[in-house]
């Protein structure tokens, strides 16, 4: 079967990589970026974190849908994790998928990633 070379379905053997962009301040937007073997995005992790002041937040966890029940948006989500320090997290608004999904977090990691604005000015900050 050929593909579409603009296809983001899974190609065997192809192992997505994860790369991570550094924000710009200390508190600054950051984002996990994934890419499938062709290096095509197939998923983001957005995210702020605020070492300062113990806090973290999700903005958004996307994954194409043909990559999705794989693990990735679970991997991206422990790959931010800091291994130095506990963070209180929230998150942006959830819909019903990202509701499961963070249950699921919880469940695993022992954090919780309630729904809320995030947890200190410095993150509430857009500039």
């Amino acid at each position: 079967m050929t593909r579409h070379p603009r296809s983001t379905r899974p190609e065997s053997g192809a192992a997505p990589a994860f790369r991570a962009t550094p924000a710009d301040d200390p508190a600054g937007p950051r984002e996990l970026v994934i890419r499938d073997g062709a290096d095509r995005e197939i998923g983001k992790i957005e995210f702020r974190l605020c070492r300062a002041c113990g806090t973290g937040h999700v903005a958004s966890v996307t994954v194409a849908p043909s990559w999705q029940g794989q693990g990735l948006a679970r991997e991206a989500l422990h790959r931010i994790l800091p291994d130095d320090l506990a963070l209180a997290w929230t998150t942006s608004r959830q819909t019903g998928q990202g509701r499961a999904f963070f249950a699921a977090a919880t469940e695993e990691t022992g954090i919780d990633f309630p729904a809320a604005r995030p947890g200190c000015a410095h993150l509430r900050d857009e500039g």
